[in-house]
C-alpha cells in the first residue's frame, strides 16, 4: 500500500500514474466518489463533508486528467458547481498530455428542472444532455434567460449511450462522472462504467442518505476488480478500481 502522510505528499507523481487514464481506442468512463463507512454517499445532504485535503487533490487530478465532466443536473446544483477549472497544482501536467486548458462540463437532465438564473450554464465550456420530450417551456427559459446550451441525446429519455458517442465524435476520450448516485447507477446499468474512483471516509454518518449508487437495481450486480489502494495517517482509504472485462450488467427500477 502506498501511503500518504499529509496532503502536501498528494503531487504529480506517483498520483498521476495511478490514476492515469487507460489507452483506449473507445471512450473511458470513470466515476469519482466518496462513502462514509457505513455506505452514504453524503452527509448532511452533500459529498463534501466526507471528504479530505487528500481526496480534494485526487478529485482536482482526475479533473486535470480528463477530457470531459459528466454530472447529473441535480447534484451540480446541491454541489455548487461552477465552469470547470484546473488546479495550478496539475495545470503543467494537463498540457503535458496535449489537453485543452480545461475540461468540458456536462450536466445530464431529462427534466431540466435548473434555475435559468443558473450562473454556470452561461459558461461556453459547459452544455446540458437532455432529450428532445423535455418541458418545452423548460428548455426556452434555459436557452433565452439561461444562455445554455443544450445537447440532445434521445427522445424520451437521455440515451447515455449517445451521450458517450457525441462526447468521442468531438475528441472526448477521457470521460469523469462524478455523480450523483441515480445518475451513475443509470451509467452503470446500461453497461458504460469502466472505472470507479472511491474514497472512502473515516466516518459513520448514520441517517438514510444514498449509497453511491442508488435507484437502478443492477442484476447481475456489477463485477469489479482492485487497480491500487491508497491510504493515509488520517484513516482515509483511496481506491481504483476497474470493471471486469466481458462482465455485462443490465439494471430495473
Amino acid at each position: 500500500m502506498f501511503t500518504l502522510t499529509k496532503a502536501t505528499d498528494v503531487t504529480t507523481g506517483d498520483l498521476a500514474e495511478a490514476y492515469s487514464f487507460p489507452d483506449s481506442d473507445r471512450p473511458v468512463v470513470r466515476a469519482n466518489m466518496v462513502t462514509s463507512l457505513d455506505g452514504s454517499s453524503a452527509a448532511d445532504g452533500k459529498s463534501g463533508p466526507l471528504g479530505s485535503a487528500n481526496d480534494n487533490a485526487i478529485f482536482h487530478l482526475q479533473r486535470a486528467l480528463a477530457d470531459v465532466i459528466v454530472v447529473g443536473a441535480q447534484t451540480a446544483i446541491d454541489e455548487g458547481y461552477r465552469p470547470p477549472t484546473v488546479d495550478p497544482r496539475f495545470a503543467d501536467l494537463r498540457l503535458s498530455l496535449g489537453l485543452s486548458p480545461v475540461p468540458q462540463l456536462i450536466l445530464v437532465s431529462r427534466s431540466l428542472r435548473i434555475p435559468a438564473d443558473y450562473p454556470t450554464l452561461a459558461s461556453p465550456l459547459v452544455r446540458v444532455a437532455t432529450c428532445t420530450d423535455s418541458p418545452a417551456n423548460a428548455r426556452r427559459a434555459l436557452i433565452e434567460d439561461g444562455q445554455a446550451t443544450l445537447l440532445y441525446c434521445g427522445e424520451k429519455t437521455v440515451d447515455l449511450h449517445l451521450l458517450i458517442d457525441r462526447i468521442a465524435n468531438d475528441g472526448g476520450r477521457r470521460i469523469l462522472c462524478e455523480g450523483g448516485p441515480r445518475f451513475l447507477a443509470e451509467m452503470t446499468s446500461v453497461g458504460l462504467l469502466d472505472e470507479l474512483a472511491l474514497t472512502v471516509s473515516p466516518a459513520l454518518v448514520g441517517g438514510d442518505g444514498p449509497r453511491i449508487a442508488h435507484g437502478v437495481r443492477l442484476s447481475p450486480p456489477a463485477a469489479m476488480r482492485i487497480r491500487h489502494v491508497m491510504g493515509d495517517d488520517d484513516g482515509f482509504l483511496y481506491q481504483l478500481w476497474e470493471r471486469v472485462a466481458g462482465h455485462v450488467v443490465s439494471g430495473s427500477d
